[in-house]
């Protein structure tokens, strides 16, 4: 047997070369076009890095998580409605051949922090959750559950980011469940929605997880409710993050795909400056970032089989960094993971349309 002329293998090593060249020169774009995205983020950490603090009372607050044994167990934090919600819909217009419908329902988290309890139930309109429906109206149909981002949780931004439209073609319902402190579960202006994630308040984000699992776990069973028969999830960004924490905990979802998915709150906004001016030290600040991780996808294991999960991420990504899915996909050892060129906002393949729209298929909530 002849082996290839040595110059048809130097080609192709130059075509490879030029390729992954080229390939991280995108990703750089995308790098830096999350950066812009990220500018006034970090101006807005800064200036609240610099607020008043009671370091005692902060202190007691993150100290719960390890006295409570959560830290170690993560998975006995969450806790979940034991029955379906009372619902109203607040609003049914024509969509396509069927109805857009938002319905809202009293959310009853009560936060497990007593030190923290009080401030978090003093947002009144966090206290109603609500899910939007894209619906036929007809017979039971599969049902994708779209669980959106940080300070994305209008249903416009979200039908164009979960592209709805398209899965209400194909035959799906669409839903979506809007996160606690967004849309209408927060008053005042955009910016209020910055309180789920705010730098260094570990307690806070902390709780806000937790609902956002108790009031996903409402929303699935609203769906059963009212006729969803499987019922698949996608998350985005930091609805990545709570769909990969909620496959842990409850075994109800067919599918999950996480798409460039947050895998830690630690980054990319680090609560070093803000931890750095309490009175403590260095072992302390590393207690405080324990207790406010532990959560994290990283410490659990799905309650679904691996080859129902599909996760994709971006090599440039600075808001949500490849490096924790690089580790998610060992832990987890999942078939389906793919990396994407380009950034968290800018990207230069189809990866993703192709593994969405394939894991549908393979789900059987698609034909052909």
């Amino acid at each position: 047997m002849r082996g290839r002329p040595s110059g048809e293998i130097k080609t192709a090593m130059d075509d490879k070369t030029q390729k992954r060249t080229c390939a991280k020169a995108l990703d750089l774009i995308g790098s830096a076009v999350d950066e812009m995205f990220l500018a006034p983020g970090r101006i807005m950490t800064f200036f609240q890095s610099r607020r008043k603090t009671d370091w005692q009372h902060y202190a007691r607050e993150v100290a719960f998580y390890e006295e409570q044994r959560y830290v170690k167990d993560p998975r006995k934090f969450f806790v979940l409605p034991a029955e379906p919600p009372d619902y109203t819909v607040e609003t049914q217009a024509s969509y396509q051949s069927g109805f857009y419908q938002v319905l809202s329902f009293p959310s009853l988290y009560e936060p497990q922090n007593p030190y923290v309890r009080d401030r978090y139930l003093g947002y009144a309109e966090n206290r109603r959750g609500y899910l939007v429906r894209w619906t036929h109206g007809d017979t039971p149909r599969k049902t994708v559950l779209c669980v959106h981002g940080f300070m994305m949780g209008a249903p416009r931004e979200a039908e164009r980011m979960f592209k709805i439209r398209a899965l209400f073609s194909m035959g799906l319902d669409v839903a979506l469940f809007i996160q606690p402190f967004h849309w209408k579960r927060v008053a005042g202006p955009r910016a209020a929605r910055r309180v789920y994630l705010t730098p260094g308040d570990a307690a806070f984000t902390n709780e806000c997880v937790a609902h956002s699992i108790y009031d996903l776990e409402n929303c699935f069973c609203l769906l059963k409710k009212l006729g969803a028969t499987d019922i698949g999830l996608i998350g985005a960004s930091l609805g990545g993050y709570v769909t990969g924490i909620y496959i842990c905990v409850s075994a109800r979802a067919k599918f999950a795909a996480m798409m460039v998915p947050a895998l830690t709150l630690l980054r990319p906004m680090s609560p070093d400056a803000f931890l750095k001016r309490a009175p403590f030290d260095s072992k302390w600040r590393a207690r405080v970032c324990r207790a406010a991780d532990f959560h994290s996808p990283l410490h659990l294991q799905p309650r679904i089989p691996a080859d129902t999960i599909l996760v994709v991420a971006s090599r440039g990504d600075r808001l949500c960094p490849i490096e924790p899915v690089e580790q998610l996909k060992l832990r987890w050892n999942l078939s389906r993971c793919h990396c994407r060129t380009g950034g968290h906002w800018l990207v230069f393949d189809k990866i993703r349309g192709r593994a969405w729209y394939g894991l549908l298929r393979d789900m059987n909530f698609m034909e052909g």
